[in-house]
């Protein structure tokens, strides 16, 4: 366990420690862990008996499972509740419908996987005792597909008989996978004051120098409401944006900033990211704190080139075969190792695709430099394509201006490509034109859009038409690229891998479209390294015991063994050929925690931050027998570890370290 410190249990035993939690005007509790489950019941009534224990979060059902009832405790101290204090529940990844029941009481419900889900449970909260969460999940249907959906599934081919359901959920192999049901993401607990910052969106400007927060806020203004913010680079503050005033719920902070490391892989920067922490004041007395980690760089377009940070991209990327472990494992450790070898393989950019990437892709794409195109929706998948109802185009846009509105903060996402292909009774225009309106009105820095409209997009197979022996000349693409008057993305290339003449294509497509001008080139499900079979033998966030277990394929992050394909190598020779002879190789920053030999009687542990980098972080001590908590955060540094046990206090100082930077990869 290289990447992690147990704890030694010298601990003091001051006076309130807790204070340093309860009195956090923001703090997060993530649930994951072991929770009661049963299969395929109704929603009418939370059921009774039946329950079995499994881990979640979990990869998705794909077997044909229709609904899951979940259900967890979590003991709410009373010195966590305040009158001025509201609480939230949070899933970061269910699918599709997901309802939340706090004590018996339903609260809320949403529709689709694609982006967070989170609702107020301060109502239903029972004040010093342990609370029930009940979670209801089931596929889309024609009840379960959106609001208020009456489907007439009746037009519907026999091969696909919920043909119009399905245009909810991203295509897959077959029509089960395409349907999956489950909590794939984090469950989250949090607590804010009910004035507060709803929402921060961070825009930095290279060509104009400047850095600016965009606030919203919420909540009763009984005086001068103020706001205020600081960029943290780790604990040392390197620049301070002017207070302002809030009016009607709005903030705009802004300040010139000429000196900041810029984010991006190299040539572009460095994966460089700072934290902006934003107080609310009311009155000059500060009644909200958050913290929102940010990278600084631009993306624009000049002529026919997309620059990033004035220099012109080149991407050159893959993405995962649909519902593949690695894409839904939900933790850091084997997805930071993928990355990792994507890099050392000459890629510098991850494509979804088929779903929306999840928080923890995303936020190791932030930390280790990884070029992302922001997607969530495909249809594909001829043989088992869907056919779209009336109000399915208006659920994509509201479904897209939640989706943007929650990821536009990663600097690794530098283009948008909110979906591709669409229900075949839909225009594709039709839809891409509605999308790129909303994605246009809700991203406030502008990044390009890659549907043809600001970045052409370009999709090709290499095997040769009408001889599927042979690979294609290329000549299309060529005639099409000098005749472009924008910037063309290869959006996605794809083929048949066991051709012989496969290496040369490659060789020859990766020339042309360098040479000739194009922005990048995707290449779908190229297998830069062979995934292993392992028993992982430690911890991760969600506490108890491992995501996946030892028959899935997954890099091996722990002995960091690496089994390159005959891929690997070759594109590592054409991004030192033509980009720069260094591989954009990185690792993970985020800060892990393992706190080992906890009572299990204490419930909940929380990190604290001892140097103001953050707001409290807790999670629930596994239940596994190990009376352990794994916790990540976003930075490393000085923390105090702090729970409550019997009648007692207890706070540990502990330095919570990023994981060893990974090396010895060729």
């Amino acid at each position: 366990m290289a990447a992690c410190l147990a704890l030694v249990l010298a601990v003091h035993v001051p006076l309130g420690a807790q204070v340093l939690v309860e009195g956090a005007p923001r703090a997060a509790i993530t649930l994951n862990g072991l929770w009661d489950y049963t299969l395929n019941q109704s929603q009418d009534h939370i059921p009774t008996s039946g329950w079995r224990t499994r881990r979640i979060p979990e990869p998705p059902l794909a077997d044909g499972t229709i609904s899951v009832w979940y259900r967890s405790k979590i003991h709410i101290r009373s010195e966590w509740v305040k009158s001025d204090r509201s609480f939230f529940l949070e899933l970061e990844k269910a699918g599709h419908y997901a309802a939340v029941y706090w004590n018996g009481q339903f609260i809320g419900d949403h529709y689709g996987q694609y982006d967070p889900f989170e609702v107020e449970v301060t109502s239903a909260l029972l004040r010093g005792q342990d609370n029930e969460i009940e979670i209801y999940v089931h596929q889309a249907d024609s009840r379960y597909a959106r609001r208020d959906a009456v489907l007439d599934q009746s037009s519907c081919p026999p091969k696909n008989p919920n043909c119009i359901a399905n245009a909810y959920r991203p295509a897959a192999d077959d029509i089960v996978e395409r349907n999956w049901v489950g909590m794939a993401g984090d469950i989250t607990l949090s607590w804010r004051p009910q004035e507060r910052v709803d929402n921060v969106t961070v825009v930095s400007s290279v060509r104009n120098a400047f850095l600016r927060a965009n606030l919203n806020v919420t909540g009763s203004h009984s005086g001068v409401t103020e706001a205020r913010a600081t960029v943290l680079d780790g604990k040392d503050t390197v620049l301070t944006l002017p207070t302002r005033k809030v009016s009607s719920g709005k903030a705009v902070l802004q300040a010139s900033w000429t000196d900041p490391v810029l984010w991006g892989p190299p040539p572009y920067g460095q994966p460089k990211l700072y934290s902006l922490r934003t107080e609310l004041l009311e009155n000059g007395k500060t009644i909200d704190v958050i913290y929102t980690r940010f990278g600084f760089r631009e993306v624009w377009i000049e002529g026919k080139d997309v620059l990033l940070n004035g220099q012109k991209l080149w991407m050159m990327g893959d993405y995962y075969e649909k519902l593949t472990p690695l894409r839904y494992a939900n933790d850091l450790r084997p997805q930071a190792f993928a990355l990792f070898l994507m890099e050392s393989s000459g890629l510098n950019t991850l494509q979804s695709h088929w779903d929306d990437l999840g928080r923890t892709w995303l936020d190791l794409a932030d930390e280790m430099g990884v070029l992302v195109v922001g997607s969530f929706f495909c249809d594909g998948r001829p043989e088992i394509q869907s056919k779209a109802d009336d109000g399915w185009l208006n659920w994509m846009a509201d479904t897209a201006r939640e989706w943007v509105d929650n990821r536009q903060n990663h600097p690794s996402i530098v283009m948008w490509r909110p979906a591709d292909v669409s229900p075949n009774n839909v225009s594709r225009n039709k839809v891409w034109t509605t999308l790129a309106a909303v994605v246009r009105q809700e991203d406030v820095s502008g990044r390009p859009i890659a549907d043809r409209s600001d970045i052409d997009a370009w999709p090709q197979n290499w095997r040769k038409k009408g001889d599927p022996t042979e690979c294609d000349d290329g000549s299309a693409f060529a005639k099409k690229l000098a005749h472009d008057h924008k910037p063309l993305l290869v959006k996605e290339l794809y083929g048949d891998y066991s051709l012989d003449c496969t290496p040369a294509y490659f060789n020859k497509f990766y020339r042309e479209a360098y040479d000739g001008g194009a922005t990048g080139i995707i290449i779908q499900h190229m297998k830069v390294f062979t995934p292993q079979k392992f028993t992982p033998e430690w911890f991760s966030i969600s506490g108890d015991g491992n995501r996946l277990s030892s028959s899935d394929s997954l890099p091996d992050w722990i002995s960091r063994d690496w089994v390159p394909t005959n891929w690997s190598p070759q594109f590592a020779d054409l991004y030192r050929t033509y980009v720069g002879p260094l591989l954009p190789k990185s690792s993970p920053t985020h800060g892990e925690y393992e706190a080992s030999g906890l009572p299990a009687g204490a419930g909940t542990a929380f990190l604290v931050s001892s140097e103001g980098t953050a707001n409290p972080v807790g999670v629930v001590i596994a239940q596994d027998g190990s009376d352990t908590g794994w916790f990540d955060v976003p930075e490393p540094g000085k923390f105090k570890l702090v729970y409550h046990y019997g009648s007692k206090d207890v706070e540990q100082d502990v330095n919570v370290k990023a994981p060893p930077p990974f090396s010895g990869v060729p």
